[in-house]
């Protein structure tokens, strides 16, 4: 009994200390060709060929109070063999002209984690306020 109450509080600890870091921020929509460009840019900087990375041209853009950019979209990028792999939705927060945080579901998202993380960070940032990590 006695090494689960320890168990169960290193366990609190532990989340409790995963949520510290969240920071509550609002946002509101922008509209710019020149932030598209610049999240284009640089997501296609991550993927193995980037003059061969496509973007469908809808794409949802964010401003934080913060300062940071928030940028949903969807892309194409090529696999190790060279074929596309079909357009994929991202999910990118700029932050001081550099990505803070990139997530794109890959081949080896089996379970859809990414994915999900994607759909949240973009449903959030349309709701006006969302929490991240600092």
């Amino acid at each position: 009994m006695k090494y689960y109450k320890i168990i169960g509080l290193i366990t609190l600890s532990i989340v409790l200390a995963g949520c510290i870091n969240n920071v509550p921020i609002t946002t509101k929509p922008i509209v710019s060709d020149a932030v598209f460009s610049e999240a284009k840019r640089l997501a296609a900087d991550r993927m193995r060929d980037p003059e061969a990375t496509r973007f469908k041209p809808e794409y949802k853009a964010f401003e934080t109070n913060k300062g940071d950019t928030i940028v949903c979209g969807t892309l194409n990028g090529k696999n190790a063999m060279g074929g596309y792999v079909g357009y994929k939705p991202f999910y990118m927060r700029i932050r001081n002209g550099e990505i803070a945080v990139f997530n794109l579901p890959g081949e080896d998202d089996e379970y859809g984690n990414v994915l999900k993380a994607v759909n949240q960070g973009c449903n959030e940032a349309s709701s006006g306020s969302m929490k991240v990590k600092n």
